[in-house]
This record gives structure tokens, C-alpha cells and sequence, in this order.
């Protein structure tokens, strides 16, 4: 069902904002209604920042701690969470401040090396470079030549020095002051790459040596910071439980900044859930007694966000509906309806009750381990029921792990009583019952549509628009009563009742034109539906046709496992152990990957049943979805105060 909402006005003293706040946001019963001028809090950027700064230095020690195994998140109180944040907000320092000296100490290491790089081709030079600088007559020229026009120094009135080797050499050229422009015009038209010494003393081979101990030296610093920095990969859990504690203060404060104030008091609009009235009044009572509270019903030009709330059995199924989306407010919440139907048909497109053991199992211990939340742990409960709905569908219509219920229950009583319905050697008897849910399907989706006309007042669009397309259809059902054996008088009542309801449609379909010939025209027109209604019913074919599949690829993949595979090994004891383990773990891999491919395309199949022919016919979509202030934490589970 779709939880009534009411509008919430609390109007309390300044002083008690943070608390009455924070007492909402730990029942998650309030979603905010941001005023239209809200108050711009200067704290909110520095809760955001240290929200970063959290996640920052819990991801840089997250490859350094012990890798999580499966499990649900750890529980924490809130006020644990608070006491926590201060020594977390410490670590994320010490880490921070780690991260930046290894930084600094390898960016200084870099430009070293960069520097060692340099003075490599000069290595062999034996001069002080800080010699190598003009006189009043004498000039210098360094830089790099191309090794292929070294030999065109040769005519040069200069001295001419070469070093290192490669592709580029190193070239040293002292020449007079009046020569300079010469030799320097000739070595550039030699692509001569200028190079000039850094400003150190000494020869290149001696600052390499010394560099190249500074380096090794800023290396082993880091690396000892680095390893200070992995020590505190344990301590990385505080660090997320910290982040928790930020997300929640931060939640808060943006919270404050969309509520309304005066000098003395503030002023909080929002949308409560009827059914946590108690709750939000009690939660305010814990605080102080110094309030107004208000509930009022929404004004009729605005739309509420929308709440589902249903049985247990049911709820996981809200996760179908969430896909698709959530019903507008005021509408019909559709999960109830379709769960009965999704439950069936997932369980006769699976249709092997082993794989129906196997998933239900399976769904149940992630439950009960990994205590999912939210999407997740709707989608496990609907998995797990699915299983159970294959346990039973598959001793009906399918098969145990790709082997016929014949060849298991061979030399029994009942060996011959399962399945019921073959699809492999019945198909038209397996697609009749499935087309036969079908409609059952779709006349209920038409039923929901009547009501709702008819709880609105609209008693021809009841009649007009739904009901009497099941009287087509019916009627047209009813046609073909005597080919299976049945009276022809029910034909003859078929005939007449779905004449009778299409007279109907065509006459009134277009009631809201003003001219004759414009509702016949589109009365008849309304009744080329009837070739939509025999496309739907030809859509629960998808039931027959998975079904088949995965009892067909199943006997295939036994087939090839034990009937052929295995049999290869046999002719010595040795071999047939050998060729057992090697089957039967061939053959558990291939079924378990065949349950996974089957599990998905049963569940998007048979949610896509619901969406296209269910919900199609009554469906009112566009809720908007109720986000309370709450403790949205990440990292772990907050559990009471």
C-alpha cells in the first residue's frame, strides 16, 4: 500500500535546532521542504571538507589493510560514531601529512634524477663547470649535436671538445670572442641544441656521485615515511567510521540550511509518514517540550512523494516496482497485485528444481549473512522466493539439474505422475496453460482498472474502456468451446457476449467527440485493440519458451558431461576416478553458470510481464521518491542513538 503523507510545520527555538534536527534525522521520518530563500550556513563547506578528506585518507590506506571478507556492515551507534570522529579527523591528519613529505621527499628525488640526466653526456668533461664562463676573450658554446655532423666540426677555428655517445653527443666548443658569431652561425645551420651547465661547482662526474647520494638518501626517507604510512593500514576502520560520523554531521547542517529562521526560533517544513506520527512526536519529546508541531493534508497542488509499505512476504517485491517506478501518489500500489503472478511465472520459466534449491538456499544465507539493505535486500527476497517457486514449478512442469523426473523417480509408484506437463513432448498443452495465465493476468490488470473508474466516479469509462474487453475476450474464448468438448450452447454465448460488448466499444469508445461520425470513427479504431490483447497473450509464450530451454540446455550439458565426456575415461580404474572428478567439476561449473544466465533472464522476463501487459492497463507511475533526513552512512550500519 502507498503510506498516507502528511505535511509537517515544526517551529522551534534556535537553541534547540541541532538537537530536535538530529532527533528527526535519527528516525529518518522527515523529508525537508526547502524554503525558498534558504539560510546559506558557513559551517557546510567545512563539514564537506572534512567529509573528502575522510574518504581521501580512507581510500590511500585501503590497499595497505586487511582485505574485508563477506559480512554486513559493522553496527555503530550515532553517538558512538560522534565520539569517534575526533580521534579519525587526527589519523586523516598524521595521513595527510604522511602523503605530502613522501610527496615532497620524491618530487625532490625526480629532480635529481632530471638533473643527473643532464649532466650524464658530460660525465667525462674534466673541467669545474663553474670554470667554463666567458673572458674578455674567450667564448664558450655547449650543447648537443646530432652524431652525424660531429665530423663537420673539424674545420672549425675553435677547440672543439666531444663526450658521451648515442644518437646526440655532447659538444664543448671554445672559441675566440672575435670568431664567435662565425662558429656559432655554422653550428647552428648543424642543428647544434644549446645546453647551458646548471649553476654547480665541480665536474659532472663528481656532482652525479653527489646526486646521485641524495637521491638514494630522499629514496630511503620516503620509503621509511611509506612504510609509517602502511603501518596505519589497520587502522583504516576508523578512518570510514569517521567518515560516517562527517556524512551524518554534514547531512545535518545542510539539512539546517533548508529550513526558515527568525532571530529567536526556526522554522521546518516537510512531508512525515502518517504511520510515524507517534514516533516524530516522541523523538521532539526527548528534546523538549518547547515546540509546535502541525500535521496538516497537502494542498491540492502538491504532490507528496510516494511510500510503499507492505507484509513482509510482499515488500521484497517493492524492488520490482522501484525499477520500473515508483506509483504517483494516490494511485494504486501495484506490488501486492503482481506479486502472486511474478511468484509463479518466475518459478515456470526456471522450471528446475534444482536450480530452485540452489538459489532459494543461496538468497536466504545472503540474507542472513550479509543483512543487505534497501535494493539489495529486496532483490535477494525476491531471488529467494523465486527459488521456492521453481522448487515447486519444476516437479510440475521441468526437470533436477537437466535430468527428467521419469529417470529419477524410475521403479517408484508415482513414475509416471511428474511433470504434469512436459514442455518438450507437450508443448501445446504447455503453451495453452500458459497463455491461460496470461489471460488471467491481464483480465486482473483490467479488473484494477474498474475498480478504479468505478471508485472515481466513472462509471463509462468502467463498463466502456475496461470491462467489456473482457467480455470480448471471453466471448472469443468461448468460440472454440467445442472443439474441446464442451457444449456448443457456450459458444453460441460467447458469440453474442463479445458482439454485444464490441457494439458497445464501438458506439461509446468515443464518447467524448461531439460529432456521430467522429465516435464511430474512433470507436472503431478502439476496437483494433483486440489485435494489442492477441500480441499480449502471445507475450506469455516467453514463459514456455525459457521453461523448455533450460530443461533442454540442462539435458544437453548432462549429456555431454557424463554420457560422452566421462565415458571417454572409463577402461581403468585410475582413469574412471580421474575422468569422475574431472566430469563432475566440468559439471557443477557449467550448471552453476547456466542457473546464473537462466536467473537473470527469468527475472528481467518476468519483470518485463508486469511492466508491459500488467501494468500497462492500469499503471499510474511518476511517484517521487520520499528521501528523509537520515543517517546515510557508507561505511557501516547505524543502530539507535
Amino acid at each position: 500500500m502507498i503510506v498516507p503523507i502528511k505535511r509537517l510545520t515544526l517551529i522551534g527555538r534556535k537553541a534547540d535546532e541541532n538537537a530536535l534536527l538530529g532527533a528527526l534525522q535519527a528516525i529518518a521520518a522527515v523529508q525537508i521542504i526547502p524554503v525558498e530563500e534558504g539560510r546559506e550556513s558557513a559551517l557546510l563547506p567545512q563539514w564537506e571538507s572534512r567529509v573528502q578528506r575522510l574518504q581521501s585518507a580512507q581510500h590511500t590506506l585501503k590497499k595497505y589493510a586487511e582485505k574485508q571478507g563477506l559480512g554486513p556492515k559493522p553496527e555503530m551507534s550515532a553517538t558512538a560514531l560522534a565520539e569517534a570522529l575526533p580521534a579519525s579527523l587526527e589519523l586523516c591528519a598524521r595521513v595527510e601529512e604522511l602523503e605530502r613529505s613522501i610527496a615532497g621527499l620524491r618530487t625532490e628525488a625526480d629532480k635529481r634524477r632530471a638533473l643527473i640526466a643532464q649532466l650524464r653526456p658530460w660525465e667525462d668533461l674534466t673541467a669545474d663547470m663553474a670554470q667554463i664562463r666567458h673572458t674578455r676573450s674567450v667564448r664558450y658554446i655547449t650543447g648537443f649535436l646530432p652524431a652525424e655532423q660531429v665530423d663537420l666540426l673539424a674545420g672549425l677555428e675553435a677547440v672543439v671538445e666531444v663526450y658521451g655517445g648515442g644518437r646526440e653527443r655532447a659538444v664543448l666548443i671554445a672559441c675566440l670572442e672575435s670568431k664567435q658569431e662565425e662558429v656559432l652561425s655554422l653550428v647552428k645551420r648543424l642543428n647544434l641544441r644549446e645546453y647551458a651547465f646548471p649553476g654547480l661547482c665541480g665536474t659532472p662526474a663528481a656532482n652525479i656521485r653527489a646526486l646521485e647520494e641524495e637521491v638514494a638518501d630522499l629514496e630511503a626517507r620516503a620509503e621509511a615515511l611509506h612504510a609509517e604510512l602502511a603501518s596505519l593500514g589497520k587502522e583504516r576502520p576508523a578512518l570510514c567510521f569517521g567518515q560516517d560520523a562527517a556524512l551524518i554531521e554534514r547531512d545535518l547542517e545542510a539539512g539546517k540550511g533548508q529550513t526558515g529562521a527568525t532571530e529567536a526560533t526556526f522554522i521546518l517544513e516537510g512531508w512525515a509518514r502518517e504511520d510515524q506520527r507517534d514516533e516524530i512526536e516522541a523523538a521532539l519529546n526527548a528534546v523538549t517540550d518547547i515546540y509546535y508541531l502541525d500535521f496538516s493534508e497537502p494542498a491540492e497542488d502538491e504532490t507528496p512523494p510516494t511510500v510503499l509499505r507492505n507484509k513482509p512476504l510482499v515488500a521484497p517485491y517493492e524492488a520490482v516496482t522501484n525499477l520500473y517506478s515508483l506509483p504517483a501518489y494516490g494511485a494504486v500500489d501495484a506490488t501486492p497485485l503482481f506479486m502472486p503472478f511474478y511468484f509463479i511465472f518466475f518459478g515456470m520459466m526456471l522450471t528446475d528444481t534444482g536450480y530452485g534449491i540452489l538459489l532459494a538456499v543461496g538468497a536466504a544465507l545472503f540474507l542472513k549473512y550479509m543483512k543487505p539493505r534497501g535494493m539489495m535486500a529486496g532483490l535477494a527476497g525476491v531471488l529467494m522466493q523465486g527459488g521456492i517457486s521453481t522448487i515447486f514449478m519444476g516437479l510440475l512442469f521441468g526437470s533436477f539439474f537437466g535430468v527428467t523426473w521419469p529417470e529419477i523417480f524410475r521403479g517408484l509408484p508415482f513414475e509416471n505422475t511428474f511433470p504434469l506437463i512436459d514442455s518438450s513432448t507437450e508443448p501445446l498443452a504447455m503453451l495453452a496453460v500458459c497463455a491461460g495465465l496470461g489471460i488471467v493476468h491481464m483480465f486482473f490488470a483490467v479488473l484494477i482498472a474498474t475498480y478504479r473508474c468505478i471508485k472515481a466516479g466513472d462509471w463509462w469509462g468502467a463498463i466502456i474502456d475496461n470491462f467489456c474487453w473482457i467480455l470480448i475476450i471471453s466471448g472469443v474464448i468461448l468460440l472454440g468451446a467445442p472443439m474441446l468438448g464442451f457444449p456448443a450452447v457456450l459458444a453460441t454465448i460467447g458469440k453474442w457476449m463479445a458482439i454485444l460488448a464490441a457494439l458497445a466499444v464501438f458506439l461509446f469508445a468515443g464518447r467524448s467527440k461531439k460529432n456521430i461520425a467522429g465516435r464511430l470513427l474512433s470507436g472503431g479504431g478502439k476496437l483494433y485493440d483486440i489485435a494489442s490483447w492477441l500480441g499480449d497473450v502471445l507475450s506469455y509464450a516467453r514463459i514456455f519458451a525459457l521453461g523448455l530451454s533450460t530443461g533442454v540446455i540442462g539435458l544437453v550439458l548432462n549429456i555431454l558431461c557424463w554420457d560422452m565426456l566421462f565415458t571417454a575415461f572409463k577402461g581403468n580404474m585410475v582413469m574412471t576416478v580421474i575422468g569422475f572428478i574431472i566430469t563432475a567439476v566440468l559439471s557443477v561449473g557449467i550448471h552453476l553458470f547456466m542457473m546464473a544466465i537462466s536467473t537473470l533472464g527469468c527475472f528481467v522476463h518476468t519483470a518485463r510481464l508486469q511492466y508491459v501487459e500488467f501494468f500497462g492497463k492500469f499503471y499510474e507511475s511518476g511517484g517521487r521518491p520520499f528521501r528523509p533526513l537520515r543517517y546515510a552512512t557508507r561505511h557501516s550500519q547505524v543502530a539507535g542513538k
